[in-house]
């Protein structure tokens, strides 16, 4: 079967492989992007870069900055919606915007997991309070594993820009290549199945009373 790298999906996630991932859409031509899927209210975008594939997913969700701001910060429980997020950790936190965390992505057998440990920095614009969390990959910190995979080039992007009626514009943005080759069918599940059962995930937990009702004390509503 012919094989090509991809681009996964983590963090902060993570495509196939959302869990786990450099975006500057303003400076990108619209037209490079091709339409994979929409279902649900989800769309998901991919194009081809050299050998890698991007990935870029649009939506909206009916959740206060904040609620999603403090999803990402709860960085062990990424297993239960980013999409094959294994395990995740904190690795330090620099402040209540920018922290290091480790995570593994679960790969179908017979290729080998990946990992990666990356750097999160979170911004908020000052005139129409739009929130970025960007995370780029880093070295060190956490000894690679046998057989393990380490991901060292991935760079990741979410924007969550608020509107009308408490919804808010979230897009997300990845970049990386998870080493290796991998097959035509996981690279399809990672264009397809991944972002939006991903994103699936994140909208269940989201409507939770913990997090409509969240009140960060670095985030303007």
């Amino acid at each position: 079967m012919f094989q090509r790298k991809f681009t996964l999906f983590n963090l902060n996630l993570t495509g196939l492989f959302v869990a786990v991932f450099a975006f500057s859409l303003a400076a990108q031509s619209d037209n490079d992007w091709k339409l994979k899927s929409e279902k649900n209210g989800v769309k998901v975008f991919y194009r081809k870069s050299s050998d890698i594939y991007e990935l870029k997913l649009a939506t909206s969700i009916k959740v206060p900055l904040s609620g999603i701001v403090r999803l990402f910060d709860e960085v062990a429980n990424y297993p239960t919606w980013g999409y094959k997020v294994s395990e995740a950790r904190l690795l330090k936190r620099v402040s209540p915007t920018e922290m290091y965390y480790y995570s593994k992505i679960d790969f179908p057998w017979p290729m080998s997991d990946r990992d990666l440990v990356l750097h999160t920095k979170l911004e908020q614009n000052a005139h129409n309070n739009a929130v970025t969390s960007t995370s780029v990959a880093v070295s060190g910190w956490v000894p690679e594993k046998k057989d393990v995979v380490r991901i060292k080039n991935a760079n990741t992007k979410w924007t969550m820009i608020p509107g009308e009626g408490g919804w808010l514009y979230v897009e997300y943005y990845l970049y990386s290549d998870p080493g290796g080759s991998i097959p035509d069918w996981a690279i399809n599940l990672a264009l397809d199945v991944g972002p939006r059962e991903t994103v699936k995930q994140m909208k269940v937990i989201l409507k939770e009373t913990t997090y409509q009702n969240t009140k960060l004390a670095h985030i303007k509503e």
